[in-house]
C-alpha cells in the first residue's frame, strides 16, 4: 500500500492563530483512496525550514503534498523553495497569468501585477486550475512518486485536489475503488472497556479497526477494502456492545434525537442551568429544529428555576439546585411549559469553583421527563469547564436517544 507524507507551510499554524484543517480533512480523503497519511510535517514559511521538510519527506513516502504559501507577496516563498529543491526552474505559463486575469476581470478588477508571480510554475511540473483562487496547484511525479503543492486557503484546497489532483493519484497509483469505513457510536463506556468486550473478535487480512475517543464518548471505525468483511465484523461486534451504540457512519447526537423524535411526532424541550443554554444551542443548530423543538430556558439563577420551571422551594431548601430532585421538577416544569412530549434538564457544577465534598466541581444532574416517565440521572465528568460542559450536554441528549430507543443506560 502506498503511503503518504503532508508538509503544511505557515507561521500562522506555528502561531495557533488558524486552525489546520486542511491536515485533517487531507488525511481523511488520502486513508479512503488508500494512501495513507503516515508522517505530518508543519515548518514556518522560511526557505531552509521548507527545504529540509522536501528533504525529509520525498525520499520516504509515495506521495508528498504541501500546503500554504503558493500566494504572490514576498512571504510566499513555497513555490521557490519547491523549484530549489526538485532543481526546476520557474518559467512563465501563459495560460496561467491568462486564467489570473480573467478571475479579476470577472470582479470588474484590473490584475495587480505581483499576481503575475502566480503565472511562474516549476519546469517539468504541471499547474492544476484553480477556480476558486488564483493560485494555481502544482504538480509533478518521478519514478513513480507524486508530489503536490496547493494553496492554503481550505476552499481552493479541497477544489483543486477534488477536481484534478484526486483523478492523477487514483492512475497514478492504480486505484480502482476506495477504502471502505464504516464507524459505530458508542457511549457510555471507556475506550478500554469497549477493546475489552471486542477482545475475542478476529480480524480478517485486510479488515483494520480504530478506537476514536471523543469528548465524553468513543467511535469505534472499522476500515479496509472488502466492504463485506467489515459488515461481517460489525455484525460480530454489534451483539456484544449494542446497548452502547446510538449511531452509525455520518450521524450525530442531535441527528439521531431529531429522527426519533420526527418518527413518533414527538417534540422536546429543555432546561438548563451550568450548561447555559449549549444543548439548545446543539439541538438549533441544524436546519429543521422547528420541527421537534418546541423551546427552552436557561434557569442559571434559582429564581428562575422557582418561577418559571415551578420548582418547589422545599426542594431547593433540603436537596440544593445540583441535585435528581430539583433536575426531574425542573424537566417535569420546562415539559409543562412547553407542552412538549419529552424533555431534559440540566443542573450541576460546571467549575472551576464552587465544588463541595459532597458534590465535587463536575457533578452534574439530569431529568428526563420521556412520555409519561420521570427518571433522573447523576455523572460526575472530568475536564475544565467546557469539558464539563459539552460532556453533560451531549450525555443529556444522548441519554434521551436511549430513553426513546427503549435501553436505558
Amino acid at each position: 500500500m502506498p503511503a503518504s507524507a503532508i508538509i503544511s507551510i505557515g507561521n500562522e499554524l506555528l502561531l495557533g492563530k488558524t486552525l489546520n484543517t486542511n491536515m485533517a480533512w487531507l488525511a481523511g480523503e488520502l486513508a479512503l483512496l488508500g494512501v495513507p497519511v503516515e508522517f505530518s510535517l508543519t515548518v514556518k514559511d522560511e526557505a531552509e525550514a521548507i527545504g529540509n521538510a522536501l528533504a525529509q519527506c520525498w525520499p520516504k513516502y509515495d506521495l508528498v503534498i504541501t500546503t500554504g504559501g503558493l500566494g504572490p507577496t514576498d512571504d510566499d516563498i513555497t513555490k521557490q523553495e519547491i523549484a530549489r529543491f526538485f532543481g526546476a526552474e520557474l518559467v512563465f505559463d501563459p495560460a496561467v497569468w491568462e486564467h489570473v486575469q480573467a478571475l479579476f476581470a470577472a470582479r470588474n478588477l484590473s490584475t495587480p501585477q505581483i499576481n503575475r508571480n502566480q503565472a511562474m510554475v516549476p519546469q517539468g511540473f504541471s499547474a492544476l486550475r484553480n477556480d476558486r483562487g488564483t493560485a494555481p496547484g502544482l504538480a509533478f511525479s518521478s519514478e513513480g512518486k507524486c508530489f503536490f503543492a496547493f494553496a492554503g486557503v481550505p476552499l481552493e484546497m479541497r477544489y483543486v485536489f477534488d477536481t484534478q489532483a484526486r483523478p492523477i493519484i487514483r492512475d497514478r497509483f492504480g486505484i480502482k475503488g476506495s477504502i471502505t469505513q464504516k464507524t459505530l457510536h458508542t457511549h457510555g463506556i471507556s475506550e478500554s472497556a469497549l477493546a475489552e468486550l471486542l477482545a475475542g473478535i478476529a480480524l480478517p487480512e485486510g479488515v483494520n479497526r480504530a478506537w476514536l475517543p471523543q469528548t465524553g464518548r468513543v467511535d469505534l471505525r472499522f476500515y479496509g477494502n472488502d466492504p463485506n468483511a467489515i459488515d461481517s465484523c460489525i455484525e460480530q461486534s454489534l451483539p456484544l456492545i449494542s446497548k452502547y451504540v446510538w449511531g452509525r457512519d455520518e450521524d450525530t447526537p442531535v441527528s439521531v434525537l431529531s429522527a426519533l423524535l420526527k418518527a413518533r411526532g414527538l417534540t422536546f424541550s429543555a432546561a438548563e442551568s451550568c450548561t447555559g443554554g449549549l444543548v439548545q444551542k446543539m439541538v438549533t443548530d441544524p436546519p429543521g429544529a422547528s420541527d421537534v423543538f418546541a423551546g427552552g430556558v436557561v434557569a442559571y439563577a434559582n429564581q428562575v428555576k422557582l418561577v418559571l420551571l415551578k420548582v418547589h422551594p422545599e426542594t431547593l431548601a433540603k436537596y440544593g439546585a445540583v441535585s435528581e430532585e430539583c433536575a426531574r421538577e425542573m424537566a417535569l416544569g420546562i415539559k409543562i411549559l412547553t407542552n412538549s412530549a419529552t424533555a431534559i434538564s440540566v443542573t450541576g457544577v460546571a467549575g472551576p469553583d464552587g465544588g463541595t465534598e459532597l458534590k465535587p466541581v463536575g457533578t452534574v444532574c439530569f431529568g428526563f421527563s420521556c412520555l409519561d416517565e420521570l427518571s433522573s440521572a447523576t455523572q460526575i465528568f472530568s475536564g475544565d469547564r467546557n469539558a464539563i460542559r459539552i460532556k453533560a450536554a451531549e450525555f443529556a441528549i444522548l441519554h434521551l436517544v436511549k430513553l426513546l430507543q427503549g435501553k436505558k443506560i
